[in-house]
């Protein structure tokens, strides 16, 4: 996994979990174009709430992301990856999700959070529990450009 300065199909981000038992330290976000086409429809239905301060966000099944944990042996440093930004494009290798840490127990409700402004999260939640996992606050209208 390598960072990116140009846009990929992949977008790394810092995650964290409400889960005693589950880590979850970084998220996967792929971006295809239908995707992109998809937030952008997304993003103009909130564009005349910007600035209601009464409104928050807005949820939409999304199942665009994958959640990981480092592996018994520290890979990948998403810290050391990412730095003090929360999110990043990266490159892939040829099957390299593969080798990723994925929570031990499936995941459920897939969800994008977005807001007016353009930012967002996602969320999804332990099939079989009632643990959250969820992404830092990722500022699409940069990614969908």
């Amino acid at each position: 996994m390598k960072l990116s300065d140009k846009p990929t199909a992949y977008l790394l981000v810092k995650a964290n979990t409400s889960s005693q038992c589950a880590s979850c330290n970084f998220a996967i976000v792929h971006i295809t174009e239908d995707w992109k086409e998809e937030q952008r429809k997304r993003l103009e239905l909130l564009a005349p709430l910007y600035g209601n301060k009464y409104f928050h966000s807005v949820n939409f099944y999304d199942t665009a992301v994958s959640f990981y944990s480092m592996d018994e042996n520290g890979r990948p440093d998403v810290d050391k990856l990412l730095g003090n930004t929360d999110w990043a494009f990266v490159v892939l290798g040829k099957n390299e999700t593969q080798s990723l840490t994925p929570p031990e127990s499936p995941l459920d409700c897939y969800r994008i959070a977005l807001r007016p402004d353009g930012t967002g999260h996602y969320t999804a939640y332990g099939k079989h529990t009632s643990d959250e996992f969820w992404t830092e606050s990722i500022l699409f209208t940069q990614i969908i450009l």
